[in-house]
C-alpha cells in the first residue's frame, strides 16, 4: 500500500515548508459522515476568515483613532488562532469521524467547547482585547461612523461563528451519545492506549465497518475498495493481495443477568419500501428512550430513500460484511450484530424482504442477521408495501410464518399511500411503532419510561 503523502494545508511550491497533515475526505471519512466532517470543516475556514476580517475591522478601527493594541492583538490571534484552532478540535474530530476513537470524540468536545466560548466574547468585542465585537464597534460609532461600519462586518461573523459553534456541538454530542458514547470509553481508550492505534479504534464496537455515529462505525478497515476475502493462508499468498490481519475487535461482552444492563441495544432493519423516507424520524424517536443504543442495518435498496447523513447512528450495509472479515480469525459482522442486540427492529418490511424471511433466505445483511436471529430475543416487523401486494394471498401467509417463529407484527395501516393509492398496506406511524418498542423494554423491566 503506499505511503499516504502530507497534503494539508496545501502550500504554495515557493513556500519551504512541507505540509504537515494528510486529509482526504473521500478517501478517509465513511460517506455517511462525509457531510458532518466537512461541514466542521468548513467552520473552520469560517472561524480563519473571521479572525483575517477581523485584522481588517481592527485597522479601520486603528485608522479611525482607537490605538495600536488591538490591531497588534488581532495579528496574534489570526496567526495564534487560525492553525491552533485546527490542531486543536478539527482534527481530533476528523480522526474520530475516521477511526471511531472515543478519545478523540472527548478531546474535540473539551477544546470545541472552549472553541465556542471564545467565539461568543468575540461576538461581544470587549474593547482592548483585539476583537470587533458589539460592545467595541457600537461604542465607536460616537467616534468615526465609517470605521464603526467596517467593525460591524468582523462582530456579524463572530456572532455567526458563535451561532454555528453551538449547532456544531449539539449535533456532534447527539451523534456521539446515540451512538453509546461516553466518557468512560474514552478513559478505556487512554488506559489501554487504544487511542494511540487507529486500527485498535477502528475495530472495537463494529467501528471497521459501518456508518456510525458514535462512534461506533466507519467504512472500511481501510479506505480502498472492498473485495472478497481471501481462504488462503498468508504464507501461500504471491504478493497479489496484501495480508490482512486486523485487531481483534473490541464487541461487547455477554451480558450477565446478574449484572446491571448500562444500555439497551436496539437494532433496525430498513427495507426498500418508500417508508423508508422515515427512517431518519424513526431513529430520532427511538433514541428518545433513555439508556437506549441504536444501530441500522440497510438493504442496498432501502439507501434510495433516504440520505445517510441524516442517520445520527451507525449504519451498516452489505460490503460491511466484507470489509471487516478477511480471514478464518475474523469476526463475521451478521453474528456479532446478532449478539450486540437486545431487540431487532424491522421497520419497514417490504415485501420482497417478507418473503426472503419467509422462505429462510438470506442473501445480504439483514437477512443474514435475521436468519441468525436468537428467538429468545423480541423481533418486531412493520409491513409495508402497495396494497394490491399487501391484498395478495402470500402476504398472509408469509406474514404468519414471521408470527410463528415468535416474531411481533405491528400491523401496517390504512391510508394514502404515495403513489396516489388509498387503502392498507402503509406502515404503522412512528409513534406507534416507538410505543411498542418502549411497552417491549418495560415488560423485560427496563427503562423505557420517559
Amino acid at each position: 500500500m503506499a505511503e499516504k503523502v502530507n497534503n494539508f494545508p496545501p502550500l504554495p511550491k515557493f513556500i519551504p515548508l512541507k505540509p504537515c497533515f494528510y486529509q482526504d475526505f473521500d478517501a478517509e471519512i465513511p460517506p455517511q459522515h462525509r457531510t458532518m466532517a466537512k461541514r466542521l470543516y468548513y467552520l473552520w475556514m469560517l472561524n480563519s476568515i473571521t479572525l483575517a476580517v477581523n485584522l481588517v475591522g481592527c485597522l479601520a478601527w486603528l485608522i479611525g483613532g482607537g490605538g495600536a493594541v488591538n490591531f497588534g492583538l488581532a495579528i496574534l490571534w489570526l496567526i495564534l488562532f487560525t492553525p491552533c484552532s485546527y490542531v486543536c478540535w478539527f482534527r481530533p474530530i476528523y480522526k474520530a469521524f475516521k477511526t471511531d476513537s472515543s478519545f478523540s470524540f472527548m478531546a474535540f468536545f473539551f477544546t470545541f467547547m472552549a472553541q465556542l466560548v471564545i467565539s461568543i466574547i468575540q461576538a461581544v468585542g470587549i474593547p482592548g482585547w483585539g476583537v470587533c465585537g458589539w460592545i467595541a464597534a457600537i461604542s465607536f460609532f460616537g467616534t468615526n461612523v465609517g470605521s464603526a461600519v467596517v467593525m460591524l462586518i468582523p462582530t456579524i461573523l463572530f456572532t455567526v461563528m458563535a451561532v454555528f459553534s453551538f449547532i456544531a456541538l449539539t449535533m456532534v454530542h447527539k451523534f456521539y451519545r446515540g451512538s453509546g458514547g461516553s466518557f468512560s470509553k474514552a478513559q478505556e481508550e487512554w488506559t489501554t492506549g487504544a487511542w494511540k492505534n487507529p486500527h485498535a479504534t477502528a475495530g472495537g464496537g463494529f467501528a471497521g465497518c459501518g456508518s456510525r455515529p458514535g462512534p461506533s462505525a466507519h467504512r472500511g478497515w481501510s479506505s480502498g475498495r472492498c473485495r472478497p476475502p481471501d481462504l488462503r493462508p498468508a504464507s501461500e499468498l504471491d504478493g497479489s493481495m496484501e495480508p490482512f490481519s486486523p485487531p481483534e475487535p473490541e464487541f461487547p461482552a455477554k451480558k450477565s443477568s446478574s449484572a446491571p444492563q448500562e444500555r439497551y441495544h436496539v437494532l433496525v432493519g430498513v427495507t426498500g419500501s418508500v417508508a423508508a423516507l422515515k427512517l431518519p424520524l424513526l431513529v430520532t424517536e427511538l433514541l428518545k428512550i433513555p439508556r437506549l443504543e441504536v444501530k441500522v442495518v440497510t438493504t442496498e435498496r432501502a439507501k434510495h430513500f433516504y440520505k445517510a447523513e441524516e442517520i445520527p447512528v451507525t449504519l451498516y450495509s452489505d460490503e460491511d460484511e466484507w470489509q471487516l472479515w478477511n480471514g478464518r480469525s475474523d469476526p463475521v459482522l451478521h453474528i456479532e450484530l446478532r449478539r450486540w442486540a437486545d431487540l431487532m427492529l424491522v421497520a419497514p418490511l417490504d415485501a420482497n424482504t417478507l418473503a426472503k424471511l419467509a422462505n429462510g433466505i438470506c442473501d445480504n445483511l439483514l437477512t443474514c442477521v435475521i436468519r441468525a436471529w436468537d428467538l429468545s430475543k423480541p423481533l418486531l416487523f412493520c409491513p409495508a408495501m402497495n396494497t394490491a401486494m399487501w391484498e395478495h394471498p402470500l402476504t398472509a401467509q408469509q406474514v404468519e410464518q414471521l408470527k410463528g417463529f415468535g416474531y411481533t407484527e405491528i400491523p401496517c395501516v390504512v391510508k394514502k399511500l404515495v403513489c396516489g393509492d388509498e387503502g392498507r398496506g402503509a406502515m404503522a406511524e412512528v409513534v406507534t411503532i416507538v410505543e411498542s418498542v418502549k411497552k417491549i423494554l418495560e415488560e423485560r423491566d427496563l427503562p423505557a419510561q420517559n
